[in-house]
This record gives structure tokens, C-alpha cells and sequence, in this order.
């Protein structure tokens, strides 16, 4: 008789309340009733190298060489860059991904890199973004000219209307007025315009309100970038409830097209034609678990599936010194690209635009002919995953976002490596190839939920092997221990797969008030697990 079979033998009266005497002593403990439990998930999934061919052509050298001097994985430089020159380009063109329909995307991207403590991802996004902050330092430096001729502008503007009111005061005045005086006068003061302040304009923000932002994006409808280090604090933050309204605007900001109206009092009205929000920021691996965990649990609204540009590749066990001057010609590319895109004309890029668009019309482009037959071909094999009954719901509402993305990256792999004209095969082949790396490490992502769970299962399961729980034990009993990794929220986590696996049943008691549920082992999970 093994150790489990022996225990499913005992006179639990001795061990149990009374309430759970009643129960067990309709359960049937020999393991001939119960099932082979599923082995446990080990690890995460492997996920796929980065190859440099899908990297705009006037970036590659630039970034591959900013991996190599700091080494670090080329994924975090990779990411940083498709974010950044997606937030440049903005909403200056869109891409239209049919020949016919008036479907429009435009190329504003969130994206993640996820890494340990210490894997230098900060210094390397740093660097990454540098020409954004150039492009930033330039604008301030811009604005603050044109303020001081708006100041002056300003103060003419109050002397003109000074003078201007005091001539139409003394055309009032019935002894000193002429005929055709007050009408001189009154055209003198409407003449007089009032300057408008210049628009402050932006590239990158990374600590502001949602009203300031707001204000932000209305001076900026081509887009601009919220950089966050760690951003998954941001995430959380917006996942609180007096933090609807932020939530909201930054989920309007994600497609990047869409209207938004504050309302307040003492602010007034702000209306934002166009919200273009790109996001890009770092975290670690445990804390996109839980995140990600807690996000499908509590609100499952697309949050997180919208982190798109969402990698997490392995790092090297060994660290080597590069201490050499950066590729000084491929940084000046790199920069030179983020300046022409920054400033590109649409129309002599070949963008059409739709004349019954409206106002806020975006130019477009669409996809030539072989690079359409491509996108079709890939769209085909898309939509049969995202129906696939058998994928995950979590999985097939994040593979939904590529409908989009894969256009997006075809139009900023197209405009960053110098095309015009409708978007060709080249850029539409690179797009392709983010479609199969960002899928590999979107399921790295959703697999480490269950391995957080399984990690928790395998700690309840060798306390068990040491005989620290009896057939019939709770969760609250466990809790209780307080022993490392199984406590909180955790225990439940960890229970819950034991269950799914048919290492564990659970079973509710009726008490008479609140009902408490126990947990039955599996004698054969017990001789696979001692």
C-alpha cells in the first residue's frame, strides 16, 4: 500500500471538523476512481531570434551597433525603434491595406521590452530614442523663438486696442464727434487682430495628466510618444477606478484616428481632433505576469493585447566588455531618417486623400500589387488562428490586433527605408517577418501566467510529498504556514491549476452559513509526484 493509499484509508473523524467528515465519508479516496494527472507546464516557451533583415534598411547598421556596444539583446534596440519611428510618422500618412475599401491605418505602435533587473534595457532605450529628444530639443528651441515674437505680437496687439477703443470713446463724445467718426473708428478696432500663441510641438512626453496630454494632442494630431521606463506602473495605474477617464483617452489613442472632448469646469472644453498616442516602455518578467494574470482575470478589455510590440528574448549567461566608438556614419543615418520622416511631404511620397474624408483626412498609401497578394495570402492564414475554437480567447484577441499592425509596420518599414508610391513587397515581406517573431513572444507572455501558476502548484505539491497537508486540507490551512511562495493570491493561483490538472479535486461544504471548500489529492499524482 503506498503512503496516499494509506492515508485515503484513515478514519478522517480524528483529523477533521465534523463538517468535512460528513463529506468525505461520501468520497471515494482509492485511487481506482481517479484519473492520470496532466504533467505540470515546465519553463517558457522558447521564443524566436530577431532577424536584422526585418529592420528598416537606414536603421539596421545603427541599431545592430547600439546591441553590439552595450551587449544586449538586438530584440529591446529593435523594439524601441518601431515604436519611436512609428510615433514620427504618425498620422502624416496612413495606409490603406485594400484595394478598395476605405479601411485606414495609421502608424502609431505600443510596444514593451521585458527583461530582469540589471539587463541594462533602460540605457539601451535611451539611446535608442535619442533622435526623438534631438527632435524634441529642436522644437522647444523653436517654440520658445516664436513666443518671444508671439509676446511682442501680444503686447502691440493690447497697445493697438488701447488706442484704437480710446478713438471710439471720443467719436462717442457728442461735442467733439464728426460725422463718419464712429464708423472710422469702430473699423480701426476691428481691424486689429489678436495674435494666437504658436503650438508647443511635441514628440515625447513621459510624466503628464491625461488633461495635459490632452492639450498635448490637440497641439500635436500627427501623434507623439508616452515613453514610460517601467510601464506596466502606468498600466496599473490606469486600471484604477477614478482612473476611467485616462484609461479611456489613452484606449482612444490607440487606433490613433478617433475624437475625444474634455469637459471640465475651470478648463472649459478641449476638443482633440485626433488622438495619436504611441507607448513604449520596459519591465520585468515578473511583473508582466501578474499584470497580464490579473488583467484577463479583473477587466479582460484589450489592454494588455494591445501592447503589440511586446518582446521578451532570452538573455546571454555571458556578458561581454565592448568599449569602442559608436558606427558614427550609421548613427548619422539613423538620425537623418528620423529627420526626414518627420518633416516627409505626403504628396510627393505619392499619398492620395480621400475627399470625403473630411478635414482631419489622412494622405495614404496602399500596397502595390505583389505586396497586396502577400498581405491577402497572410490575412487568410490570420483570421483561420483567430477562429480557431481551440486557441486560447486571450490569444486570439491579441492575434486580432495584427489585422493592423502587420499593415502599420509595411508602411514604416516602406517610408523608412526612403519608398514612395504604393507600399512594395520588400517592406510588406519585413512586416511578415515581425508577424512571426512578435507572435513567438506574444505566447511567451500568456505562457508565463501559467507558469507563475505551475511554479505555485509544484511548491503545494512537495508539501504535500512532506506530509505538510492531510487529505482534506483548505486554502485558508495552507495560507495560514505562511510558508515562501505560497501566500495570498498565489495559493489560490496554484490551486486552481492542481485542479485543472486532476492533481487535486475540490469539494464544497455546506456549513449551514458561508460554504468552505476542501481539496482531495490524488493518490496517483502522490506515486508520480514522490
Amino acid at each position: 500500500m503506498t503512503k496516499m493509499e494509506a492515508l485515503a484509508a484513515l478514519d478522517f473523524a480524528d483529523l477533521m471538523p465534523d463538517e468535512r467528515r460528513a463529506a468525505l465519508s461520501k468520497a471515494t479516496l482509492t485511487g481506482d476512481t481517479w484519473p492520470n494527472p496532466s504533467p505540470l507546464p515546465t519553463g517558457l516557451p522558447p521564443v524566436p531570434e530577431l532577424d536584422p533583415a526585418i529592420l528598416p534598411d537606414e536603421l539596421r547598421a545603427w541599431l545592430t551597433d547600439i546591441a553590439d556596444r552595450f551587449s544586449a539583446p538586438i530584440d529591446y534596440v529593435a523594439a524601441a525603434a518601431m515604436v519611436a519611428i512609428g510615433s514620427v510618422i504618425g498620422r502624416r500618412i496612413a495606409i490603406r491595406p485594400q484595394t478598395q475599401t476605405d479601411w485606414t491605418e495609421v502608424c502609431n505602435l505600443w510596444g514593451c521590452i521585458v527583461g530582469p533587473p540589471g539587463a541594462l534595457k533602460s540605457p539601451v532605450v535611451r539611446e535608442v530614442l535619442g533622435p526623438l529628444r534631438l527632435l524634441e530639443q529642436q522644437a522647444a528651441e523653436e517654440h520658445a523663438e516664436a513666443m518671444q515674437a508671439y509676446n511682442f505680437a501680444e503686447q502691440l496687439y493690447k497697445i493697438k486696442t488701447e488706442v484704437a477703443t480710446g478713438g471710439v470713446r471720443k467719436a462717442l463724445d457728442p461735442k467733439n464727434a464728426k460725422p463718419g467718426d464712429l464708423e472710422a473708428a469702430k473699423a480701426r478696432l476691428e481691424a486689429i487682430t489678436q495674435p494666437t500663441p504658436p503650438a508647443a510641438v511635441r514628440y515625447i512626453t513621459s510624466d503628464a495628466t491625461v488633461e495635459k496630454l490632452g492639450e498635448i494632442c490637440k497641439d500635436n494630431p500627427e501623434g507623439l510618444l508616452v515613453h514610460r521606463d517601467e510601464l506596466l506602473s502606468m498600466f496599473s495605474d490606469l486600471d484604477r477606478e477614478e482612473k476611467a477617464t485616462a484609461r479611456g483617452f489613452f484606449l482612444t489613442g490607440w487606433s490613433g484616428q478617433e475624437r475625444y472632448t474634455f469637459d471640465r469646469i475651470g478648463r472649459g472644453t478641449v476638443a482633440v481632433e485626433a488622438v495619436n498616442i504611441s507607448v513604449f516602455g520596459t519591465t520585468q518578467p515578473t511583473r508582466v505576469t501578474k499584470y497580464v494574470r490579473e488583467s484577463l482575470r479583473l477587466r479582460d478589455d484589450g489592454m494588455v493585447q494591445r501592447l503589440q510590440i511586446l518582446v521578451w528574448p532570452d538573455i546571454g549567461k555571458e556578458w561581454v566588455e565592448v568599449d569602442r566608438y559608436p558606427n558614427s556614419e550609421a548613427k548619422k543615418a539613423a538620425f537623418g531618417c528620423f529627420n526626414r520622416l518627420h518633416a516627409i511631404d505626403a504628396v510627393a511620397v505619392g499619398a492620395e486623400i480621400d475627399a470625403y474624408a473630411g478635414p482631419n483626412a489622412v494622405p495614404f498609401l496602399r500596397f502595390d500589387a505583389e505586396a497586396q497578394l502577400l498581405f491577402s495570402q497572410y490575412r487568410v492564414e490570420l483570421e483561420a488562428k483567430v477562429r480557431d475554437e481551440d486557441m486560447p480567447s486571450e490569444i486570439s484577441a491579441h492575434l486580432s490586433k495584427f489585422r493592423g499592425l502587420i499593415p502599420r509596420l509595411a508602411l514604416i518599414c516602406h517610408l523608412a527605408n526612403g519608398g514612395s508610391g504604393p507600399v512594395n513587397a520588400h517592406a510588406t515581406k519585413m512586416a511578415l517577418g515581425w508577424s512571426k517573431y512578435l507572435e513567438g513572444h506574444m505566447r511567451r507572455v500568456y505562457a508565463s501566467v501559467g507558469g507563475d501558476a505551475a511554479d505555485v502548484a509544484r511548491k503545494i505539491l512537495r508539501r504535500i510529498n512532506k506530509g505538510d497537508l492531510s487529505q482534506g486540507f483548505s486554502a485558508r490551512e495552507l495560507k495560514r504556514h505562511h510558508w515562501s511562495g505560497l501566500t495570498g493570491e498565489r495559493v489560490d493561483i496554484g490551486l486552481e491549476m492542481l485542479v485543472e490538472y486532476e492533481w487535486l479535486r475540490i469539494r464544497t461544504i455546506e456549513t449551514g452559513g458561508r460554504p468552505s471548500s476542501i481539496f482531495h489529492i490524488n493518490p496517483k499524482a502522490f506515486e508520480q509526484n514522490g
